[in-house]
């Protein structure tokens, strides 16, 4: 008895301490791919629900290469978790002005969250994402945002459990008259 009471405790011990599995490259790209899609979704619908005159936000692959960039690069420990870049310029809306367009309204949100030795989990880490912004003024405002038409996610994970969401919008520039210059501070409409 006291033989199989210490296997079985020796058993669990044992798996306790056993790393969590780990993806292959190929299964994890698919649940980053996941967790974009989910982010989308849940956006999408935030939007139509919170904000229904506001046009519908259609994925661009650039501006999806745009978030991926910008979230590899806090992953990485390249850029620092913030809206700028380790240079102190607004590096996504950088991006965005040389790749896409110069003129039209650009936002960012972004976010990590730490998973401890759990596998990645795509729809959890989705709806943390969502939630989170929604739950932030700023980022709610990007969120629901008519002047947003063209949205990009990318999702960035770590071997040490971090992983990181980047969303970046962009709109066309506004066509009212703008008022005098000395009346109102630059912007981020140019």
């Amino acid at each position: 008895m006291r033989i199989v009471i210490f296997a079985v405790l020796s058993a669990l011990i044992l798996a306790a301490a056993a790393p969590a599995p780990t993806r292959s490259p190929a299964s994890m790209a698919r649940a980053i791919e996941e967790a974009e899609r989910l982010i989308a979704e849940g956006i999408d619908e935030a939007r139509a629900e919170l904000e229904p005159t506001a046009p519908k936000l259609v994925r661009n692959g650039e501006l999806d290469r745009i978030a991926r960039i910008r979230s590899e690069a806090m992953a990485r420990k390249i850029d620092p978790f913030a809206h700028e870049d380790s240079q102190g310029r607004p590096a996504a809306t950088d991006m965005m002005r040389e790749r896409i367009s110069p003129y039209g309204a650009f936002g960012e949100n972004i976010m990590y969250e730490y998973h401890s030795q759990a596998q990645f989990n795509p729809k959890r880490f989705a709806k943390a994402a969502v939630e989170g912004w929604l739950n932030s003024p700023g980022h709610r405002a990007n969120i629901l945002s008519p002047y947003f038409d063209r949205s990009g996610i990318g999702v960035a994970v770590t071997g040490s459990g971090m992983a990181y969401a980047t969303q970046v919008f962009m709109g066309p520039p506004r066509t009212a008259p703008r008022p005098a210059k000395d009346r109102e501070p630059p912007g981020k409409w140019q």
